[in-house]
């Protein structure tokens, strides 16, 4: 009669192996998805924002101009002296007088997320002469510091007033219309919490 054979020792070592060797694999490939997955949302809310902002900015574009006094008041050659670059956009027209700025630590977000509280983090602001509205909402966005290039940079009585702002070589600011070009970067939520899932996108917009 012949003896049943039972797996050996080495047998069961190496399928415990094999086992051990398919669920790291598994278990790799789960945090892969699930890291894509994340940052997919990430990509989507901070988009979403940036659309909501950008609509905001051009509704308030479309109703209001460049306010061109406003910026002699805070220097004596305008927008002029700066090429029409500025940290602060201020707008005349259907709504009064308002300006948009960014407020808060905007050098570096993700050390502002180590060592800071929500308070102090870069956000855009509108000041309507009376108080400043947050326009972002800083539980899933954070931005850096926002700069507008106003075209022209000049108003035109400045021009009219002045033989050398408008020349052919420099036509782009002679245009009869005022915009702005809008400039900042958007970052996620967990930019420094979650390096590998962190999400950075460039807002470049004309209005």
């Amino acid at each position: 009669m012949k003896s049943k054979k039972g797996f050996t020792l080495l047998e069961l070592i190496i399928v415990m192996a094999i086992l051990g060797i398919l669920f790291v694999l598994l278990l790799k490939t789960y945090n892969w998805i699930a890291t894509v997955v994340f940052r997919v949302q990430q990509e989507k809310e901070v988009t979403q924002e940036m659309l909501q902002i950008s609509q905001l900015i051009q509704n308030y574009s479309d109703r209001n101009t460049i306010d061109y006094p406003k910026y002699f008041e805070q220097s004596s050659g305008g927008l002029v002296d700066a090429q029409g670059i500025t940290d602060v956009l201020y707008l005349s027209g259907q709504d009064g007088k308002i300006s948009f700025f960014a407020s808060g630590n905007c050098i570096d977000p993700a050390i502002e997320y180590a060592f800071t509280g929500a308070g102090s983090w870069c956000s855009l602001y509108m000041y309507n002469g009376s108080s400043s509205i947050g326009l972002i909402n800083i539980k899933k966005i954070v931005i850096s510091k926002v700069i507008f290039k106003v075209i022209p940079f000049a108003s035109e009585q400045q021009y009219l007033a002045s033989s050398t702002l408008c020349q052919e070589w420099n036509y782009l600011h002679c245009i009869n219309t005022p915009g702005f070009r809008m400039l900042f970067n958007a970052y996620s939520v967990n930019y420094w919490k979650q390096w590998s899932t962190h999400v950075t996108v460039p807002f470049q917009q004309f209005f």
